[in-house]
């Protein structure tokens, strides 16, 4: 005969984020950052969903947009990533015909980064999502506290950057 065995219940209140005690791992800088960029980036997904694989590489997208003929390394240095891991995006972005790559002049071992009409354009309407994001978050926080919050968020950055 086999054994018989109860599975006890939690009830529900245990179960919710906000009732789980984070003891000291609360406090830190860390965690708070990865729990915010989380709660962030689902929000920003939901937004530019429609743009299928697109969404984390508009970044890319308005910074070659900001910086017409940049390469490859600055592109890469702006968003603190290796070229290396730059390159695949920047393929599926060629792909896709939204991004040329030009050889420079005055190196030929380098290319110039330049957005393409069709990628202006997905690049614009893009844009226009993103904004609507940036304002769902300015209704969390005052104009103050967002200055200072990017302030403190770049400060972070710089410090712990090895390369500058």
């Amino acid at each position: 005969m086999p054994i018989k065995t109860t599975k006890k219940r939690v009830p529900a209140a245990a179960e919710t984020p906000s009732q789980t005690h984070l003891g000291w791992l609360g406090g830190t800088i860390g965690f708070n950052l990865r729990i915010a960029l989380e709660a962030s980036v689902r929000t920003y997904l939901r937004s530019v969903a429609d743009t299928g694989t697109l969404q984390w590489r508009f970044a890319i997208l308005a910074l070659i947009h900001e910086n017409p003929g940049m390469t490859q390394a600055a592109l890469g240095k702006a968003i603190k990533r290796d070229t290396s891991s730059l390159t695949p995006a920047l393929d599926d972005l060629c792909e896709r015909g939204l991004v040329t790559r030009v050889r420079r002049e005055n190196d030929r071992r380098s290319y110039e980064l330049r957005l393409t009409a069709r990628g202006r354009t997905t690049m614009e309407q893009m844009k226009v999502k993103v904004q609507a994001h940036e304002e769902e978050l300015d209704q969390l926080i005052t104009k103050d506290q967002r200055a200072r919050l990017i302030a403190i968020l770049r400060q972070i950055t710089t410090g712990l950057s090895s390369d500058e």
